[in-house]
């Protein structure tokens, strides 16, 4: 009972000094991650919130880009890597600019080998830990302990992955779905990628088999993460005592 009152005021303590983190997360491209997540930007904006965009990718999406203006953007850091001009998202830049939130698109994404960090959560680790709260995006394949499922169910090896204590840390995540009719029916219509692959993505990764796996894959964990959690705040409580009071 003491080892679970301690480890309590331990997160209480945790949660009180980082960002909050919320993830709109999703079974594929083109469900409408980035959407949702921007117009919920320009609702805190719209409140008086202080919110920038740390990172988006629109993929060329006109609607997409249409909801980034009257968003202050935070301009990404430009390097080269083998001759080549790379942007990433500049964390130093967001940390040093402090808002209340930021946005950070694709939250599996491997960064530039010459970055302060090799992958996009440990930059928004960074942010969170800092005290600034983060909203970001993630599609379900990306999740590392799904990496052989999803690898046997589509025959797709992804290659960047998450570690699921990135979703543990979420303190909201919301599941993002539409039918994999009409997400096909969105890839057709040109709103996911640009018209050259769409043919191919249409015959390989978008296949509706391929779609309705990801897409129970998808409810399941975020089932798994809602009982995770309800059974953690169960605990929470039920041991910790508000009147405590420690002196030295």
């Amino acid at each position: 009972m003491e080892s679970n009152r301690a480890d309590s005021f331990l997160r209480l303590i945790q949660r009180s000094q980082r960002g909050k983190l919320k993830i709109y997360l999703g079974y594929c491209a083109g469900v409408g991650k980035t959407w949702q997540m921007l117009q919920e930007a320009r609702r805190l904006r719209d409140n008086g919130i202080d919110v920038v965009v740390g990172l988006v990718e629109t993929h060329q999406r006109k609607e997409t880009e249409a909801l980034l203006a009257g968003l202050e953007l935070i301009p990404r850091k430009k390097q080269l890597y083998r001759g080549i001009e790379i942007s990433e998202m500049d964390s130093d830049a967001i940390l040093q600019r402090r808002p209340e939130v930021v946005l950070v698109d694709e939250l599996a994404h491997t960064n530039a080998p010459s970055s302060k960090n090799s992958k996009r959560y440990e930059d928004v680790e960074e942010i969170i830990a800092a005290g600034i709260h983060v909203i970001s995006t993630l599609n379900i394949q990306h999740l590392e302990s799904l990496y052989e499922t999803v690898e046997h169910a589509t025959g797709v090896k992804v290659r960047e992955r998450v570690p699921d204590r990135i979703i543990g840390l979420a303190d909201q995540l919301v599941n993002v779905d539409i039918s994999t009719d009409d997400l096909r029916q969105r890839l057709e219509e040109g709103k996911v990628y640009l018209a050259e692959r769409i043919e191919i993505a249409l015959a390989n990764f978008f296949r509706p088999e391929n779609l309705e796996q990801l897409r129970e894959l998808t409810l399941r964990e975020l089932a798994a993460q809602i009982d995770t959690k309800r059974r953690t705040q169960f605990i929470d409580d039920t041991s910790s005592n508000p009147d405590q009071l420690m002196v030295c």
